[in-house]
């Protein structure tokens, strides 16, 4: 029996200890297969980025809990292994802040491939995320300061792709960009998921970003 990709069950969040102690995220509950993709929207303060963060196992929910393809997720203390944790990849808002700025992009998905695969394979793989990212291979020597904002994000959304994961968490991937390459941001990672079957989880305020999604979900700050 096949499992969703990710499995929500009434995940909350509380930010501070003892009487200073307040909720910044409500409970929420939510489940996603595979190829699918779901836009959580919302004002600023409903927890948007929490549950991204969450997700990604920035962070451990207060309450509740994630499941990946069937396995828990976010569980206080847990210790995922390398190769547990490629199974969940984000694409950030900043993406050139994301990557060490010594490294090139290439020294980069090296980096992020070196518990999942050897060396000989690893060219390989680079490549082929790259060619999916829509990321000229030509930029892999680069280093971040010296890509634009659209290279830079389909450098991240490269390395995201280069560990072969089951779900893409992009919180706001194009807040930071011009209108035209976010366009071009944002055709490329539906195209992305829609291509590798891969599950996409778009945190967003942008309700025409939100609406080429396959679904959904607005959440509310906690009262």
């Amino acid at each position: 029996m096949s499992h969703p990709v990710l499995e929500a069950s009434s995940v909350a969040a509380m930010r501070g200890t003892g009487p200073s102690a307040r909720q910044v995220l409500a409970p929420l509950s939510l489940s996603m297969d595979a190829g699918e993709s779901l836009a959580i929207t919302g004002a600023s303060g409903a927890g948007k980025s929490t549950l991204a963060d969450i997700i990604l196992g920035l962070g451990d929910p207060s309450a509740g809990q994630v499941k990946v393809l069937g396995e828990p997720w976010s569980l206080p203390g847990r210790n995922l292994s390398a190769q547990r944790r490629h199974l969940v990849q984000g694409v950030p808002q900043d993406a050139a802040a994301a990557f060490v700025p010594r490294y090139s992009i290439r020294a980069s998905l090296h980096l992020a491939l070196s518990h999942l695969a050897p060396q000989a394979a690893a060219e390989e793989r680079i490549e082929r995320a790259a060619h999916v990212a829509r990321f000229d291979t030509a930029l892999l020597d680069r280093r971040p300061r010296e890509l634009s904002g659209g290279q830079a994000q389909r450098a991240a959304l490269a390395r995201a792709l280069v560990v072969a994961p089951a779900l893409l968490v992009a919180d706001e991937p194009t807040s930071a960009l011009d209108p035209a390459t976010a366009g071009e941001v944002a055709e490329n990672l539906f195209t992305t998921a829609k291509d590798t079957g891969i599950a996409l989880l778009l945190i967003t305020h942008d309700l025409q970003l939100a609406a080429r999604c396959s679904r959904q979900l607005s959440i509310s700050a906690p009262r």
